[in-house]
């Protein structure tokens, strides 16, 4: 551990990944290194079992790395939290254990921070990267026409510059004294990068920026899903819930007219539609097909066609196969015989976790009842007394 007081801590947060995390500990020790500023890297292991303990203990006598491993598994924001109030320098930052800093530019805003005492916060952009290109630069996760600086106490300011940029305030630079009093782990209903940028500004001015300073895996060499898509999929509801906290704190209900406020909640609208639609093109590219099945009608409260017939006929066919198959194996705990009517070509959108439980013949040797999953009466007519019959057309009828 450094004895000199670091000007940034780099948190990061890793469990399961450590050939990432190597690559992430060797960039930023030679690239901070390099720019000659004292800086820490905060990393915290939340009970990883890819020997990730054991690569961190082996940093042990490396001054710039402070580690630390969770006494149990709390999850990603859980560690989030933890890696940043264990910041001991001036400024921190937090960072996935895939992601790389760019480090000019965060050398850059760092400068600005130690100009400027009244500024907090700097947020920015995330430069999406092609893993399977390289690491090459995509694009930055959202745009904005030019810096803009909000200060403290200007809610309603960053509501209309969050709900006209559509921006996602997720990377940030805080000030240690602002992080005191900003970040920690938190209940549901609430997407935490809201929260926590909405508390920052009642505590000094946050400044946007649109330069990225850190690159972000946008499409993985491994097909891994990343923590960002996974929020994008399962928490896009907790954004309305950000939208909400920070419109509470611009006291919109009464400080506005009926008509302005009224203008708020429909750009809370077109705001969540947005975001629906990349989760829903997320949650079918990942097959999550139930899931998506769900989310096609909460989109159509709102919107006429949240996506083609094609595509509504093909979510609510796999939706129904997999739901199927779900219960046809949890029945018999081993593998389900399929109807020769489901089609290969069905079963291969399936996820990965399903199609091993598919069998076109019964197995032999599986102690107690089998399932089924039937479409044919004739099909049906093979069935042994005792297994289980799980019928297709029922399920294909709860999802019509």
């Amino acid at each position: 551990m450094l004895n000199q007081m670091p000007v940034l801590s780099i948190c990061v947060p890793t469990y399961n990944r450590r050939p990432m995390l190597e690559r992430n500990v060797r960039f930023h020790l030679d690239a901070f290194r390099r720019l000659g500023i004292p800086f820490e890297m905060v990393i915290v292991d939340d009970r990883s079992t890819d020997g990730t303990h054991e690569y961190l203990e082996s940093l042990a006598g490396v001054p710039e790395i402070s580690h630390h491993r969770r006494v149990k598994n709390s999850g990603f924001l859980s560690n989030y939290a933890f890696a940043m109030q264990r910041a001991r320098g001036k400024y921190a930052l937090f960072l996935g254990d895939d992601d790389l800093l760019i480090p000019e530019k965060v050398l850059e805003y760092l400068r600005m921070l130690e100009a400027d005492p009244a500024l907090g916060m700097i947020q920015a952009p995330w430069m999406l990267v092609n893993e399977l290109a390289g690491g090459a630069d995509m694009q930055p996760f959202y745009h904005i026409p030019g810096p803009s600086r909000f200060r403290q106490g200007e809610y309603q300011q960053m509501l209309d510059f969050i709900l006209t940029n559509h921006v996602f305030p997720e990377f940030l630079i805080i000030r240690r004294e602002i992080l005191d009093q900003t970040i920690s782990s938190l209940g549901p209903f609430i997407f935490w990068a809201f929260l926590f940028t909405t508390r920052a500004l009642g505590k000094g001015d946050v400044l946007f920026l649109p330069a990225p300073f850190a690159r972000v895996t946008g499409v993985p060499a491994d097909g891994d899903v990343q923590q960002g898509k996974k929020e994008c999929m399962f928490q896009w509801d907790t954004y309305l819930g950000g939208l909400e906290y920070l419109a509470s704190h611009a006291q919109i209900s009464s400080r506005l007219s009926n008509a302005e406020r009224m203008n708020f909640h429909e750009r809370f609208v077109q705001f969540m539609l947005v975001r629906k639609s990349v989760a829903l093109r997320l949650l079918m590219a990942f097959r999550y097909w139930p899931e998506a099945y769900i989310l096609y009608h909460r989109m159509a409260a709102y919107h006429a066609a949240p996506a083609t017939k094609e595509a509504f006929d093909q979510i609510c066919t796999l939706a129904a196969i997999v739901t199927s198959l779900t219960e046809a194996s949890g029945y018999s705990g081993g593998p389900v015989v399929v109807d020769p009517l489901i089609t290969d070509e069905a079963l291969q959108l399936l996820p990965d976790h399903l199609k091993g439980s598919v069998v076109r013949q019964p197995p032999f040797g599986h102690a107690g009842p089998r399932s089924w999953l039937v479409m044919h009466p004739d099909f049906a007519a093979q069935v042994p007394p005792g297994d289980g019959v799980f019928q297709l057309r029922h399920y294909m009828a709860q999802f019509a």
